[in-house]
């Protein structure tokens, strides 16, 4: 049978000269894409287009359901347990409105093709019981509690101000009987009193067939391969005898738009001081690529940059309207394009729409900026190119995706994976074809004003309603009710959980981890004098200060700046962050002549694929990375700007002139940009855990949003005081920050390369400092664990925090752990950890499977010598922490015994996930600059592949009690919980009856967070 069932429909080469080959089975009409693309691992997207007409949220409850079980593998968990042994991370999968999407990555071939006919047994036949019905989507609990994954999962999410702005704005832009308007994902009514299991089985049979799946499968795998492994499915689908008609769906017309809509969305908040508006239109037809690329590229026109017309109009200013103007375009088959606007001024909220219009007329009555229009289109190239290098996998499968829903033959699809030559094409377009972009897409059509209100009174009036509608469900359900749903519930669970043979568990093999094929790279450093000179084609020794160079396979250059902040002054470190942000947007003093900052923006565009500057390795504004001490200053220009790469680095660290005019402008912008990370529940329990783990000068408490925003209403107001204080402060921060004692290079680039382009690529750097005077470079960064605090120097060690824009739970807990990537327990430590966790390990069954949270997450990080236990989005947080802690020690105890076929399970699924670092080059350049930091060799990955196949029961069972206990002692751990304001009372009994006493924190403003 094999390939003659299939025929090559046809073959094109995308961006990168990558190949894309789309095949299709004569006898079911099952697709297959296949693009080879270079690297370690195998990716597989399993589309199907679906459409829905309603909030049940039936795509949504579907593909969560696919995962318990298939005629041929009729257990709960088979499936990822299998994937696991696989040499893969479990299996994933999304919704989108149009579409769902079934996912897995291994490593190397073999396992992926072991794994593909289990995989769409599952798909096509899955068991769909209704006890899976109950423990993945909705039930009500013994308490008279609603919940169910996706149940928490959409609970997590519905009422905040960006998610009923945005499902505000799709409703109004697609009226009438049309799919787009539908909430895919179910709002919680629905999910309680609409969506049902048969429903969900209708769905199935009606968009779960062969001609409606189509495998888009990226990387280093046989066509032949490929056909020959879905054989058996294939005789499956033909043994079922006749399907009837299949109508592709997403083929009725769109109903027209026709007026200008505005709609004013309330939404719960704890502060009412910003709110948010979005402004849509409907756009080109989604098989018109070009068009829809060129309202892409006025997009970012309109608003990528803080030259751009719209930031320059409302955020680059004295007195801002709001913090950011994004864009984005939703590809329907009419697509929508809308602008939001992020932490608007209160009182500004209603200026916006009619300002938007007026910005965007002048801009089309103006000239346009051609220069910088080309630059824009230029930079899109790269972003293609980078793309393809950076994330492969991804870049191609949603192209292909793309035509999957909106594509008919082979010029679509050609179209879809060859961004470059229309940008290309673009570049020649003149500026009349741009301003009639705007005017046919913009000033002409009618557009959708949405207006989100930040309202306290809707906060408190929900969570009354909730607790309300929550006892009213109580008592109608009486005791015999609640018993009998309590009893539902077990009995679901129980059913779920019946055990699968383990021949069953075993039927594929684990793959040979040395066929895998991995990205090349040569690493030098001058720190090491021995190997500085062994790239001889770029020599380190002569360069006056510490310089890592990473020799491999790319197009662009790379050049990280890493200067440790550790001899910054306390008083100067709360400048970080504004100058991380306002580095890259300052003016710049240039052969004795000033250039202002926009045309230092405009040469960045121009010039550089892309610039970021953050606290950590690849840190955020009010988000550290690792090693938070590092300020991290990044740029990537293509190969042929290299040595103008270099020069705009230096300009950029040495020659910036920080102006109170900018230094205000960019302070507001952060300012404002906390009210809306005040709203969300993860970065409330991460930065409150900050404060309870490091000392004061740490930067993580540095970055706290919570401390920013109090520095920077001072610095505010400092700047309209005393301009020349700030900025005296802000160089003396760069002075000790450029030190070359301070200062490390880490470079990645393609040294054979630019050999050939210059006679000795190194030589920029020689003349790089304009002095090589001051201290001998650090060798050794001060490490975070050394920064941890004391537990007696902890003031508050369990805290609760309410917040009104949250509707479910989150929880963060750490423990001291193993502090050395070199420890020889961590090997058994990574694999204990990834046993009880792995997709349908214990945690996946007790406290996702069970509805108790929708994410958990247990790991440990040795930079800073802690464990942490992570839940998020739950609803019953206090019973999913006592589940973990129950499963965990269970094993510590003795009181569960480990299972041969799950721990075979674990290592596959964890040497996956230490492979799939490596996963692209810049993965691999990124494990490089980091390993210098944690003092470990640039082969530690491969030897810790080693190192977890050797763990054994008796390594997991002597690390459990010394490491994994601690995270369950309260007397030697630190725990953060988000919620409601109107749960804190419940969730802070339930949590003392566990041995946890909760500090109830009245507000963000307490001494504690801010002090």
């Amino acid at each position: 049978m094999g390939s003659s069932n299939f025929e090559l429909i046809y073959t094109v080469h995308g961006d990168g000269n990558i190949p894309v080959t789309k095949y299709r089975s004569k006898k079911t009409g099952l697709s297959v894409f296949i693009a080879q693309v270079e690297g370690p691992l195998v990716n597989g997207y399993f589309c199907l287009a679906t459409e829905a007409h309603d909030d049940d949220g039936l795509p949504h409850t579907l593909e969560h359901l696919i995962f318990l079980g298939s005629e041929d593998y009729p257990y709960k968990g088979v499936l990822d347990l299998l994937a696991n042994r696989c040499l893969a991370s479990g299996t994933n999968a999304w919704t989108d409105t149009d579409h769902t999407c079934y996912t897995m990555t291994t490593a190397g071939s073999e396992g992926f093709l072991n794994l593909l006919p289990i995989y769409l047994d599952h798909i096509l036949y899955p068991t769909l019981t209704e006890s899976g019905y109950v423990t993945e989507v909705h039930h009500i609990n013994e308490e008279g509690e609603d919940a169910g994954v996706v149940y928490c999962e959409m609970q997590g999410r519905e009422n905040s101000g960006e998610s009923r702005c945005h499902l505000a704005m799709i409703r109004a832009l697609y009226p009438g009987h049309c799919g787009y308007k539908s909430e895919t994902g179910g709002v919680m009514k629905n999910l309680r009193e609409s969506t049902s299991h048969k429903k969900v089985c209708n769905y199935h049979g009606g968009f779960y067939r062969p001609e409606n799946l189509h495998l888009v499968i990226t990387g280093q795998v046989e066509s032949e391969a490929v056909f020959n492994a879905i054989q058996s499915i294939e005789e499956k689908i033909t043994s079922k005898g006749s399907r009837g008609n299949f109508d592709r769906p997403w083929q009725s017309p769109v109903p027209p738009f026709t007026d200008v809509l505005e709609e004013i969305v309330p939404y719960p908040a704890d502060e009412e001081k910003s709110g948010m508006v979005y402004v849509a239109w409907r756009g080109p037809v989604a098989k018109d690529q070009y068009s829809v690329t060129a309202v892409s590229v006025m997009l970012d026109y309109f608003r990528e940059s803080p030259i751009s017309p719209l930031q320059k109009a409302f955020v680059e200013i004295e007195d801002p309207y709001c913090s950011q103007v994004e864009g984005s375009i939703i590809e329907n088959a009419v697509i929508c394009t809308y602008f939001m606007f992020k932490n608007v001024v209160k009182e500004k909220l209603r200026h916006i729409h009619p300002k938007l219009i007026e910005e965007i007329r002048t801009t089309w009555e103006g000239s346009l900026d051609m220069e910088r229009m080309n630059s824009i289109i230029h930079r899109k190239i790269l972003e293609c190119l980078n793309g393809v290098e950076d994330q492969p996998h991804d870049t191609i499968a949603f192209n292909v995706i793309g035509d999957v829903l909106y594509g008919d033959n082979k010029d679509d699809l050609e179209g879809r994976v060859n961004n470059i030559t229309r940008y290309r094409k673009m570049k020649t377009e003149p500026e009349a074809y741009w301003k009639n972009i705007i005017q046919t897409n913009f000033i002409d059509k009618p557009h959708v004003v949405i207006i989100g209100e930040p309202s306290q009174s809707l906060m408190e009036s929900m969570g009354k309603e909730e607790k309300d509608r929550v006892a009213r469900q109580r008592e109608e359900l009486g005791e015999e009710g609640l018993e009998e749903k309590g009893d539902t519930l077990e009995n679901a669970m129980e059913e779920n959980e019946k055990e699968a043979p383990e021949s069953l568990l075993t039927c594929v093999d684990v793959p040979d981890v040395s066929k895998i094929h991995f990205h090349p790279i040569f690493p030098t450093s001058n720190l090491d004098k021995a190997s500085a000179n062994k790239n001889n084609k770029f020599p380190l020794s002569n360069i006056p200060f510490r310089f890592q160079l990473d020799d491999l396979s790319t197009n662009f250059v790379q050049m990280n700046a890493l200067l440790d902040s550790s001899a910054v002054s306390p008083e100067l470190k709360f400048y970080l962050p504004l100058f991380c942000e306002v580095l890259f947007e300052s003016p710049m003093m240039k052969n004795r002549e000033l250039i202002s900052h926009e045309e230092v923006i405009k040469m960045l565009q121009a010039d550089t694929l892309f610039t970021s500057a953050g606290l950590g390795l690849n840190g955020g504004l009010f988000g550290c990375g690792s090693y938070a001490q590092i300020v991290h200053i990044a740029i990537k220009v293509e190969q042929e700007k290299y040595e103008r790469g270099v020069e705009i680095l230096k300009d950029i660290l040495f020659n910036t002139k920080f102006t109170p005019e900018r230094l205000k402008i960019v302070g507001q912008k952060m300012n404002n940009e906390v009210a809306s990370s005040k709203r969300k529940g993860m970065k409330i329990v991460r930065t409150v855990m900050a404060e309870m783990l490091y000392d004061k000068d740490n930067n993580n408490k540095v970055n706290s949003m919570l401390r920013q925003e109090k520095f920077l209403t001072d610095l505010l107001n400092r700047i309209e005081t005393n301009p020349e204080q700030v900025v005296e402060a802000m160089e003396s921060l760069r002075q000790t920050l450029i030190s070359p004692s301070n200062m490390r290079i880490h470079m990645t680039a393609n040294v054979g390369s630019l050999a050939n382009e210059m006679t000795a690529p190194q030589s920029p750097w020689l003349q790089f400092l304009d002095s090589a005077s001051g201290n001998a470079p650090s060798d050794v960064v001060k490490q975070p664990f050394e920064c941890i605090l004391p537990l007696d120097k902890v003031t508050i060690r369990h805290a609760i925090v309410g917040i009104g824009s949250v509707e479910t739970k989150f929880f963060l807990r750490a423990s001291p752990c193993i502090s050395s990537f070199y420890h020889e327990d961590l090997p058994a430590v990574h694999l204990f950890l990834q046993y009880v966790s792995q997709f349908e390990g214990a945690l996946w069954k007790n406290i996702r499977g069970a509805g108790l949270a929708y994410h958990y997450e247990v790991y440990v990080k040795p930079e800073t010598g802690m464990m942490y236990f992570l839940l998020s989005k739950s609803t019953h947080v206090a019973k999913a922490y006592k589940e973990g802690g129950d499963i965990m020690m269970g094993y510590v105890k003795g009181d569960s015994e480990f299972s041969d076929v799950e721990i075979d399970s674990a290592k596959s699924s964890l040497i996956f996930e230490i492979i799939e670092e490596e996963k692209t080059v810049g993965d691999v350049a990124a494990e490089s600059m980091v390993s210098y930091f944690r003092g470990v060799d640039h082969d530690y990955n491969k030897k810790m592949l080693e190192k977890v196949s050797k763990v054994t029961v008796a390594d997991l069972k002597r690390v459990g009690e010394q490491y994994i206990a601690p995270l369950f002692d309260s007397s030697v751990s630190r725990t953060v919980v988000c919620c409601n304001p109107s749960k804190i009372g419940e969730v802070v009994q339930e949590f003392k009856e566990l041995d946890v006493d909760l500090t109830i924190l009245e507000s963000l403003e307490t001494d504690f967070l801010i002090g």
